[in-house]
């Protein structure tokens, strides 16, 4: 894993050089070309690479990079939302991009405006339903993960949280060993977690780094991540593992006989 940057400037940069490279990789795997995608999405190239090389100086402000971002993940069949929501920028940098080149209309070419209103206009539509989906009660859409700033617990995830902290969490030690599928989560970053055990979800929420938890099951055992590469597993006190790469949504079940993996 890599050391993180001692400067907020740098841990952005660094972020954006995660997503770029994720990107970028992905787009030679479709031996597409850089002009290739810019015909695709109407982004000028010299975005693209200022994205793909975590170029901060030369892309829009964070609201809009993070739109360039989605579009770019979603037209090489990567998660777009969850690609643009693990990324952030220092707020001085929100506030000094004001010029007028740097609103969305600047990035775009200028044949294409039309098409380009019509796409925002789209994103503000999938935006309002994203809103609803984290009301819903299987919500599916994963909340954004800000590396230098906790996010405050809301009543129902300190619920969760005081659940998990009662009695029953002992007991449930105490009885570990009479489950055959064991599974040890630790947070090394802050990730969103869900973890269905036997078809039963045990647990819906953002844990932070540090965080230590054994989940337990006898048929089988599913964790999914927002933030995989924050999260390393155990499982049945094997050698302990990265769920995924940083940023992107990974999904393992595991069962007395084998073990299913999934990458978003």
């Amino acid at each position: 894993m890599k050391k993180k940057a001692n400067t907020p400037d740098s841990i952005y940069r660094e972020q954006l050089q995660e997503i770029g490279s994720i990107l970028k990789e992905a787009r030679e795997n479709r031996q597409l070309h850089l002009e290739d995608v810019a015909d695709k999405t109407l982004i000028r190239g010299s975005l693209l690479r200022a994205i793909e090389t975590g170029d901060l100086d030369n892309l829009p402000e964070p609201i809009y990079t993070r739109g360039l971002i989605r579009r770019y993940g979603e037209i090489l069949d990567l998660d777009g939302e969850t690609l643009a929501s693990q990324f952030f920028a220092p707020a001085a940098r929100v506030r000094r991009r004001t010029s007028w080149k740097e609103t969305p209309a600047a990035q775009l070419r200028p044949l294409h405006l039309y098409a380009a209103y019509l796409v925002l206009m789209v994103a503000a539509v999938s935006g309002l339903s994203y809103v609803l989906r984290q009301t819903a009660p299987e919500a599916s859409a994963l909340p954004p993960l800000d590396p230098l700033a906790a996010q405050p617990q809301s009543e129902t995830a300190a619920q969760d949280s005081a659940a998990a902290a009662d009695p029953g969490e002992s007991n449930q030690s105490a009885q570990a060993a009479n489950h055959p599928i064991q599974v040890e989560t630790t947070l090394t970053a802050q990730s969103w977690l869900r973890v269905v055990s036997d078809g039963k979800t045990e647990f819906e929420g953002i844990l932070q780094p540090g965080e230590n938890r054994l989940w337990t099951a006898n048929q089988a055992l599913t964790v999914r991540a927002g933030n995989a590469g924050g999260v390393v597993v155990s499982y049945n006190n094997g050698q302990a593992e990265a769920l995924g790469k940083p940023g992107m949504v990974a999904e393992i079940t595991y069962s007395p006989a084998q073990t299913i993996g999934l990458a978003f």
